[in-house]
Order: structure tokens, then sequence, then C-alpha cells
């Protein structure tokens, strides 16, 4: 893909103790984090040895440096016991593979929170279906549009730093999802479906964001 090196960010980690120093860099095709250093995903490409490196890093809670595509640097960390998840890159050219990480903060990767829910997508299916999923709202996915007009008017929807990926973070309890349904339903803005039967939600496909 033409020029697709520009759409990769760097990771830098740099740790030195009386006896050694260590000074690693990887490609990053994909960060999402929020201010005062916090990081929630982070995609690493790299070799055997830096990967396992970078893995035993983010395992104990180090600081490193994401530098953006544009160039912008930050300093960030993924807090303690991140999720971290290895697998093979499989190029011709190349007689090793190369490694891939994904590291993911344990608040992306919590089914339990309730007041702030962290994704990986700004598409308004993405965010209705997975606010029904991980609060357990009786919900349609026709009430999305509603839904997602509110939060916005209330400003709960919002984006999150990084590349790759348009992460938001929707700050809604789900008694407060559960009184928007209510005033929907009464006003009329969200109807029931005619027919009782189970309610069948569209196939979603998460996309990466190119430029």
């Amino acid at each position: 893909m033409k020029n697709a090196h520009e759409r990769f960010g760097k990771l830098v980690y740099v740790r030195r103790t009386e006896r050694t120093a260590t000074n690693i860099r990887l490609h990053l095709d994909a960060f999402v984090g929020e201010e005062r250093g916090k990081a929630h995903l982070a995609s690493a490409i790299g070799g055997d040895i830096e990967i396992g490196a970078i893995a035993a890093a983010f395992a104990n809670g180090d600081m490193f440096t994401v530098i953006d595509p544009a160039g912008t640097e930050s300093m960030v960390g993924l807090g303690e016991k991140p999720l971290l998840f290895r697998g093979p890159i499989v190029l011709r050219e190349r007689k090793r593979p190369l490694r891939h990480l994904v590291a993911c903060s344990q608040e992306l990767a919590d089914t339990s929170s309730d007041g702030k829910l962290l994704l990986i997508s700004s598409e308004s299916a993405f965010i209705w279906s997975s606010l029904v999923s991980h609060y357990g709202l009786p919900a349609t996915p026709a009430w999305e549009a509603w839904m997602i007009s509110q939060l916005q008017a209330q400003k709960r929807i919002q984006p999150l730093a990084g590349f790759g990926y348009d992460g938001v973070a929707v700050t809604a309890t789900r008694k407060q999802l559960l009184a928007m349904l209510s005033r929907g339903l009464r006003t009329r803005n969200l109807v029931f479906p005619p027919e009782n039967r189970p309610v069948e939600w569209p196939e979603i496909q998460l996309s990466k964001k190119f430029g």
C-alpha cells in the first residue's frame, strides 16, 4: 500500500540502571489514550527480542514514549496488569516472521464499569451496540440515531487521543441511559417494535483509520 509507512507512529522505551541501558524503538500502527499519560491501547510491530522486552515493560507498568505519525511525542503508561496479546506476522521476503504485540489497559477491557465506557471506534452503530451490550439495556438497533444524538447533545461522547482507531469515551451510567430511553418512549421519539420477537443486531466490523 502506497506510503503505508507514513501512517505508523513509533514507540520508544528507555531504561537505565547502574549496569545496563535499554533503548528500544518499535513501529506503532495504532494507539489510543487519554490526557495525563493514560494509554489504553498500543499495537506494536517488531522483532522477537524487542517485542519480548516491551511486553515485559508493559507488564511492569513502565512508562514509554509514543510518537504519532505527525511527530508529536507523549509519555504514557498502560497502568497495572495490562492485557497482552502476541502473534506472528509472516512476510515472504523475511526468513523469520515479525512479532505483533497488542496491549490494552484494564480500564479499556473492564466489563463491569458503570459511568465511563472506553471504545476504539466512533461509529454510531458501534457505540450504541456496545452500550446496549455492556449495560444490558432493553433496546433495539432502530433507537441508535436518537440515543446517540442525546448523548452528543449532552457532550457525553468525547474523542480520545491517538491514531489508527477513532477512540471515544462515553460518560453515562446505566441509570442515566435507562432514563434517556424512558424519556424517548414517553415522547414517542422511540417506539417499540411492532412484533414481539427476538431483536436482531447487524454485524459490525471495526475499521482502521488512515490519514
